[in-house]
């Protein structure tokens, strides 16, 4: 195949690219910059997304095989002992954000520094070896992972994960109420999260506009930069450079 197409110049070839296409419709590159290759060459063609694509289940069923059952084990477990825990990460993410699979079912632990063996081990969890805050459930040749992804306390507010308790609202997952945090209070755990660690800022900014584009009714309220931001400063205690620095995060986050 020639590089140009048929005796085309690199300049009549770019002008080409911005042209809208009868065959793929007037959305190809038309609104990006003018390319250096012809059309139709090495292209990929995304689909057009659903008007609401991966729309959260409100009956909140978890997506991953395997996670319905392991979810209501543990937390049916957690609640006959006494446990008290709220519902983080991607596991929040799928039941209220959008619904996605995700490796693991994430936790936080409140007020205390491991699960108990004896009780985990009644639920049909074992110990993952080497990592002392994941147990796995093995059922029908499935197994999942659940993480304790981080400890809180329901008596001090000295972290982002212990205030986001205490503001914690209830919501049933897999037939199980459970605590899980405000909508606000994830995408500011998320943005912390993005702030902290490089390697996964990435997709806890993805997680955020995912947050945003759920709930446009939020956006001038809640979801709002001004809001968000006397959150942090008002209720996580949040000042001056850091805060700065977080609020400049989350302008980069595309709004609905």
């Amino acid at each position: 195949m020639a590089a140009w197409g048929a005796g085309a110049s690199p300049a009549e070839a770019a002008a080409e690219v911005t042209r809208p296409s009868s065959r793929l419709g007037n959305t190809l590159l038309s609104d990006h910059p003018p390319l250096w290759y012809p059309p139709n060459v090495d292209l990929l063609l995304h689909p057009p997304d659903e008007a609401r694509p991966h729309r959260r289940n409100r009956r909140g069923k978890l997506s991953t095989v395997g996670h319905a059952a392991a979810f209501r084990a543990f937390a049916r477990a957690a609640n006959r002992v006494g446990v008290r825990f709220m519902v983080v990460g991607g596991t929040f993410r799928d039941v209220a954000v959008r619904a996605s699979s995700t490796r693991d079912i994430d936790i936080v632990l409140v007020d205390r520094k491991e699960l108990p063996e004896d009780a985990m081990h009644a639920a049909g969890f074992e110990r993952i070896p080497a990592s002392p805050h994941a147990w796995r459930f093995t059922r029908r040749g499935t197994e999942v992972e659940l993480q304790v992804a981080a400890l809180a306390s329901s008596r001090s507010l000295a972290g982002p994960f212990s205030i986001a308790f205490k503001e914690a609202v209830p919501r049933k997952i897999e037939g199980c109420e459970v605590p899980t945090p405000r909508i606000e209070d994830f995408v500011i755990l998320k943005l912390v999260a993005a702030h902290c660690d490089m390697l996964r800022r990435n997709r806890d900014l993805a997680d955020i506009q995912s947050t945003l584009f759920a709930y446009p009714e939020l956006s001038a309220s809640t979801l709002s930069i001004p809001s968000l931001r006397a959150r942090l400063r008002d209720l996580y205690g949040i000042k001056d450079t850091a805060l700065r620095r977080l609020t400049a995060l989350l302008r980069q986050v595309p709004r609905p």
